[in-house]
């Protein structure tokens, strides 16, 4: 039970609270010129004591700086690529805003502003809002605050990504100009990642199974390649087509186990292909084929031509050719996910939607074959 006394100064009569915060330890609060302000006061501290919503004047002041440091070390033991993404933001865009402010005295229409006021594209206002948001939510688990400020508002939609798939003819030909084509080939029909391309060792190849073991991710930090655990931090076995498992078996031969499938000159696993490397050549050429100049001699002198009908694809595009030839060719959504790696069957829906809703188009047809009936008077 809170009491309130009064007290003298050079300047008259003020009135003290003394209570007992959550701990049971004896606390008050001084300086009300009215009695009526200091019960006032004291009502409402009795209220935040009893819901669990008291927070001391100390712990008030604590700022999303001292949350952050918390938060760091914790982003420091993630995979390499989520801290390049993370520790930029924070240092560049949220830091500067938010590191000062004090945790307590942040509220939703604070960040909403701020998420209105950005001149960033979607994707980045999303992130930097996330960081902010993850800092916070330790915070409110120490009860400094009740709610987190920076969840549920009103954030800017990811621009939709238009999927770039080839057929099986445009990928062969990409294949046939590349200086690696086992690449092609297997993150056009098996689905990975180039991270788990680049870190794939010789112990990894089952040659009898034709299945690969994806228990590592190279990911390249500028100049450096770094190696770690996969996404989600998930080992899996993935299937390969007999063709490109066969290629495999030759890349193999006379390895060690614990020998990159592909080494670098300098030693270690590949490097993400950037915009003047074997990938995009090879790509520019499958978009240019050579053509007869004379087509009436087809042996003949022959020029690059481009083909309006051959996309721009990444590596990272091939793991959709690779998605969209697996739903093609009939898999269940859980298969596809498991050979992609998704965490949910759910994110190979988003993902692939469009892809899945061209099955429909069978149903019908399917269900009458498997029923063989029809209408009386059809």
């Amino acid at each position: 039970m809170a009491s309130i006394t009064p007290y003298m100064t050079k300047k008259g009569k003020r009135y003290r609270v003394q209570y007992r915060d959550p701990a049971g330890k004896v606390r008050s609060k001084r300086g009300f010129m009215r009695k009526s302000d200091a019960q006032t006061w004291s009502d409402k501290n009795a209220v935040a004591v009893a819901d669990g919503d008291w927070v001391s004047h100390a712990d008030k002041r604590r700022t999303v700086d001292e949350y952050a440091q918390l938060w760091l070390k914790r982003v420091s033991k993630l995979a390499p690529s989520s801290q390049k993404v993370y520790e930029p933001a924070w240092r560049l865009h949220v830091e500067p805003m938010w590191g000062s402010r004090a945790v307590s005295a942040i509220r939703p229409s604070h960040v909403q502003a701020w998420v209105d006021d950005a001149t960033l594209g979607a994707v980045s206002v999303r992130r930097n809002v996330d960081v902010l948001a993850q800092i916070l939510d330790l915070a409110q688990r120490d009860g400094i605050i009740k709610t987190n400020p920076a969840r549920r508002l009103k954030l800017p939609r990811r621009p939709l990504s238009k999927q770039v798939y080839l057929t099986p003819e445009q990928l062969q030909r990409l294949a046939g100009e590349a200086t690696r084509p086992e690449i092609i080939w297997l993150l056009g029909t098996v689905g990975l990642r180039w991270g788990e391309l680049a870190a794939l060792r010789a112990k990894h190849v089952n040659v009898l199974r034709s299945r690969l073991t994806i228990e590592e991710n190279a990911v390249t930090v500028k100049n450096d390649v770094i190696v770690g655990a996969p996404k989600d931090h998930e080992v899996r076995e993935v299937a390969v087509p007999r063709f490109v498992m066969d290629m495999l078996a030759v890349r193999c031969e006379g390895k060690l186990p614990e020998a990159w499938l592909w080494e670098r000159p300098g030693g270690g696993p590949l490097k993400l292909p950037g915009a003047k490397s074997w990938f995009s050549g090879a790509v520019w050429r499958a978009q240019h084929p050579l053509v007869p100049v004379d087509p009436e001699q087809p042996d003949g002198e022959k020029e690059r031509v481009l083909d309006p009908d051959f996309p721009r694809v990444t590596p990272h595009g091939l793991r959709h050719v690779a998605a969209g030839l697996m739903i093609s060719a009939g898999a269940n959504v859980l298969a596809v996910s498991r050979q992609l790696g998704h965490a949910d069957p759910s994110i190979t829906l988003r993902v692939y939607a469009a892809l899945f809703d061209e099955d429909l188009d069978g149903v019908a047809t399917a269900v009458e074959d498997v029923v063989k009936l029809q209408p009386k008077g059809a």
